[in-house]
């Protein structure tokens, strides 16, 4: 008998301030950093035309294009890179300008520094933190799997990674989907 696992976020967004869902479309490109407290879960899905996560509040599109990174500043957090179809990665964005990913008119000092990490949890537990919205166990879980301050981790399909900033944000995300030219992903974040 297959288990079904529950996924609060497969109807798209959620909106903490209506309890509902938002849809992907109605996502705004304007830079609307996290509320401190608040509990974001959605998905997101990035590109070679949009490889930078970053981690602000719902209403906000997650994936944002490259020559972004110098207004989103300390906002943005971490490029998924799709150089290598065989060793796809994801690395913070003082990393990505280190090594000349972000063109060479921005100023590394405009980013905070974001560590990633793989975690050991299933996909059941994600959801349940998730729906949850369990902020213990996702900054526990973070400063736990975040503790050696890796900048980068290679992806695989059905892994969760584990995200900390210096600016507070704890974050999970589930790769859904893999591809040289697509990554899907469930995540969930807050800003303490």
């Amino acid at each position: 008998m297959q288990k079904t696992i529950e996924n609060p976020l497969l109807s798209g967004r959620v909106d903490r301030s209506s309890g509902g869902v938002m849809a992907e479309e109605g996502l705004s490109e304007l830079i609307i950093p996290a509320v401190p407290g608040e509990f974001y879960a959605y998905p997101a899905k990035f590109t070679k035309d949009k490889p930078l996560y970053v981690l602000m509040k719902c209403k906000s599109n997650k994936a944002r294009s490259i020559v972004d990174a110098k207004i989103l500043g300390c906002e943005a957090n971490l490029l998924f890179l799709f150089s290598n179809p065989i060793h796809m990665q994801i690395c913070s964005v003082k990393v990505a300008h280190t090594f000349g990913l972000l063109g060479d008119s921005i100023n590394d000092e405009s980013f905070g520094e974001t560590w990633v990490a793989p975690t050991q949890i299933t996909l059941e537990d994600f959801y349940e933190i998730c729906a949850q919205k369990d902020v213990a166990t996702l900054v526990e879980l973070c400063q736990s799997a975040c503790s050696e301050k890796k900048a980068s981790v290679t992806l695989e399909s059905g892994m969760v990674v584990a995200i900390m900033t210096d600016g507070g944000k704890y974050g999970l995300f589930l790769i859904k989907e893999l591809t040289p030219a697509l990554i899907k992903i469930d995540a969930c974040h807050i800003l303490v």
